[in-house]
């Protein structure tokens, strides 16, 4: 069988050798693997920026493609080293809710408010085991870089070949925060920022399927944008429009409409239609 690709998301940038010494790490135990840099520009600690992240991208990769997340504010605390695999990906990860946008996908409902974390079983077909067989870590274990010390190293020896059961013991709940529904009404859809991208665009969780027929009219703040745009240089300065990932986005022009509006993650979107 191929190797399977590595991928490495973290909050590190590349000013300091953080990623530098995870990706030494991985070519020590397995020269001949692909790492693909998903990105390092996760802003610092933010868990449900990465989590959106993750899920936006797994997708376009192999099967059996092993991705390292690496957003981990309370690392060395009690909180689990995890390796989850999911049927067609292995995700290894911090028990911190880096995996809640996949778990929405195939239907796992977190019964809490918006974001805020809690515990839900694993679903039909998933497997988590707990990295806890210090003969995958490096040695010394740093109590401030797992990333580095078990996930790095576990990628790479699973990459090789080693059973994801020898990892470790199982565990069947992991940590999960709950996303915000759509909710629907006749004539109006309302929805929330899930999402600011690096270009300042408002990403929600509305998608074309939850969205009322006719002329549509969407409200965000104390600002109504008639129509919904084909691309970023439609009509006027701020537009929404179906991004690329599917769900209605609201853009500026050339600039942010996230600072244009003084708007970020959780405030709400109303689609209306005017028929």
């Amino acid at each position: 069988m191929p190797t399977p690709t590595i991928t490495l998301t973290t909050d590190f940038g590349t000013t300091d050798s953080f990623v530098g010494a995870m990706k030494g790490v991985i070519l020590s135990i397995i020269s001949d693997v692909q790492v693909v840099d998903l990105t390092h520009e996760i802003p610092p600690q933010d868990v449900h920026a990465a989590a959106f992240t993750l899920a936006s991208a797994y997708r376009y990769f192999p099967p059996g493609t092993i991705h390292v997340a690496v957003i981990d504010p309370d690392v060395g605390t009690r909180r689990l080293p995890l390796a989850v695999a999911t049927g067609n990906a292995i995700f290894i990860c911090p028990d911190n809710g880096l995996l809640s946008y996949l778990l929405a996908e195939v239907g796992v409902d977190v019964k809490c408010e918006p974001f805020i974390k809690g515990q839900v079983a694993l679903p039909s077909g998933w497997r988590a085991i707990h990295l806890s067989n210090p003969d995958y870590w490096l040695n010394p274990l740093s109590s401030t870089f797992h990333g580095r010390d078990i996930f790095a190293p576990v990628a790479a020896h699973l990459a090789t070949g080693v059973a994801l059961a020898s990892m470790g013991n199982p565990v069947l709940d992991i940590a999960a925060f709950a996303i915000p529904r759509p909710r629907i009404a006749p004539g109006i859809s309302k929805g929330q920022v899930l999402h600011v991208d690096r270009f300042g665009n408002l990403i929600t969780n509305l998608r074309v399927s939850d969205l009322p027929t006719g002329k549509l009219e969407v409200r965000i703040g104390a600002v109504t944008i008639s129509g919904l745009a084909e691309t970023y240089q439609d009509g006027a300065s701020l537009v929404a429009l179906i991004g690329s990932g599917g769900t209605v986005e609201i853009a500026f022009r050339n600039g942010s409409a996230s600072r244009k509006l003084g708007i970020t993650v959780g405030s709400e979107v109303h689609v209306t239609s005017r028929d």
